[in-house]
């Protein structure tokens, strides 16, 4: 039995299960938090400050013999990931989350395998074989997903359970003003017709294609510089300047930058040690030894109702067939493995 936790895939799969249910708690808590008005600027700096306050002991003590000198290549590769998989991520993803709600905004995240994956295959990192099933079930994947997520974005369909969509839309505008979500582009947006919902998966389908890149941008920075601890601290840290400097220029009040309840603390507690600090030192550890595709294979379907979640039938629907197109990759990377 000991045996089996002692291999190399086992340890990967673990880790990144692992990351998946810290994301799962991390989904409901940052929508409390936006539901009590916080900026996102506001939560996305404190979460990226306290994974900095983990993050840089850690890897200042346990990766003395791992890191290499920043050289420019490397640099500017910390500056890509900073900015795409923390300033964009971090930044699309709460501006979805308060447009929506938590099980969509989980849902949502089954269609970053996909844009990892096609990622990988432009930058050569994965290869399709069309004459071989593995390769035809790749692409049929593929289209399938992509379709899927463009249709999450356009159509809702009935309510399932929960309040209507009028009363969501008026929870969402209530929550835009709250956050900082509201701007010029979600004005024009609107003006032309778009709803709160279709510019929140929008912002979603953003999310997950920076994840991708970000993702697939840590294989040539791994191979220049092995620290997957440090590559993260230092990734996270240039993004958090990034959010910084918008916050500090968009936050008008400074009021804004107290944090008030206790809900919203633990959230930002949570969010920082264990979204930022623990998940992505996992995944940059995982990507070294599993590569992006299973990295962003095993993701889990996070449907789960909560108190103001509101399900649709068209959502169900749609998330069973992530849910195939998702254990499709993962046997696949198991078996190219």
């Amino acid at each position: 039995m000991f045996n089996f936790f002692r291999g190399e895939r086992t340890r990967v799969q673990l880790a990144l299960i692992t990351v998946q249910l810290g994301y799962g708690v991390y989904y409901v808590l940052t929508k409390v938090a936006m539901s009590e008005g916080v900026n996102r600027f506001v939560f996305a700096v404190y979460r990226d400050a306290i994974a900095l306050c983990l993050l840089v002991p850690l890897a200042f003590f346990s990766e003395r013999n791992l890191r290499t000198p920043f050289t420019v290549p490397v640099c500017l590769l910390i500056v890509a990931l900073g900015f795409t998989g923390i300033f964009l991520q971090q930044t699309l993803f709460l501006a979805g989350l308060a447009y929506t709600n938590t099980a969509f905004a989980a849902a949502m995240q089954n269609a970053i395998p996909v844009f990892t994956f096609m990622i990988a295959v432009v930058c050569k990192f994965e290869v399709i074989r069309l004459n071989k099933p593995d390769g035809m079930a790749k692409v049929v994947g593929i289209c399938s997903a992509v379709a899927g997520a463009f249709t999450m974005c356009l159509y809702k369909g009935p309510t399932l359970f929960g309040t209507d969509s009028s009363s969501q839309q008026e929870q969402a505008a209530e929550v835009v003003a709250q956050t900082g979500a509201d701007n010029w582009l979600a004005s024009t947006l609107l003006s032309y017709g778009v709803d709160y919902w279709q510019m929140g998966a929008l912002c979603l389908v953003a999310n997950c294609l920076c994840m991708g890149i970000y993702t697939n941008l840590q294989i040539p920075a791994l191979k220049r510089f092995p620290a997957p601890v440090s590559l993260s601290a230092s990734s996270i840290f240039v993004g958090a300047m990034f959010l910084l400097i918008t916050g500090l220029s968009s936050v008008s009040e400074a009021s804004e930058w107290i944090l008030h309840s206790p809900g919203t603390i633990v959230s930002v507690v949570y969010a920082g040690a264990v979204a930022s600090g623990l998940n992505f030192s996992l995944q940059t550890w995982a990507n070294q030894r599993g590569g992006p595709v299973l990295v962003a294979a095993i993701i889990e379907i996070l449907t789960s109702s909560t108190s103001e979640s509101k399900i649709f039938i068209k959502s169900i629907r749609i998330d069973l067939i992530y849910a195939v197109i998702v254990s499709i990759y993962i046997q696949l990377a198991y078996h190219s493995g």
